[in-house]
């Protein structure tokens, strides 16, 4: 059986701190290849274990950069074909749940910790659109958003 490739996304901060170590759990109990893109080219000198794509910063209130940012993650979703996609948000999860949906490529998302009252607005977006939504906090949960425990 072939290695399974997964696509790890995240903006910098919090939400690629939940990313690095739900991939390190991944990688401790699966055979799969991890491919990492943040839009933080500082995290390259610190990171060179990793297969790491730098991708543009965005956020959904600058709608225009958000194209260039699906340019980019469209190539590395071509270019690596990973079988499935993982992020913990913002808007370059969002953009990538969204063009893997197209390509057929299993999505998960797991919404960060930090969003105690309610599901992350990049959550609300794109919950209908992944193979498994996660949540961090139990209350938040319903039939789409699954409970597994925190990560933190």
């Amino acid at each position: 059986m072939p290695q399974k490739k997964i696509l790890a996304i995240s903006s910098p901060g919090g939400h690629w701190i939940q990313l690095n170590k739900i991939c390190d759990g991944l990688l401790k109990q699966q055979d799969c290849k991890i491919v990492y893109a943040v839009p933080a080219a500082l995290f390259q000198s610190k990171q060179a274990d990793k297969k790491l794509y730098n991708i543009v910063d965005v956020s959904a209130d600058n709608k225009l950069m958000l194209i260039p940012c699906a340019i980019q993650v469209l190539y590395i979703l071509l270019k690596e074909r990973p079988d499935t996609v993982i992020s913990t948000g913002t808007a370059p999860g969002v953009v990538t749940m969204l063009l893997a949906k197209f390509l057929r490529i299993n999505r998960i998302w797991v919404d960060s910790i930090a969003n105690v009252k309610q599901l992350s607005r990049s959550g609300r977006m794109v919950k209908n659109h992944v193979t498994i939504f996660l949540t961090q906090w139990q209350h938040l949960a319903d039939d789409k958003a699954q409970f597994k425990g925190a990560i933190l």
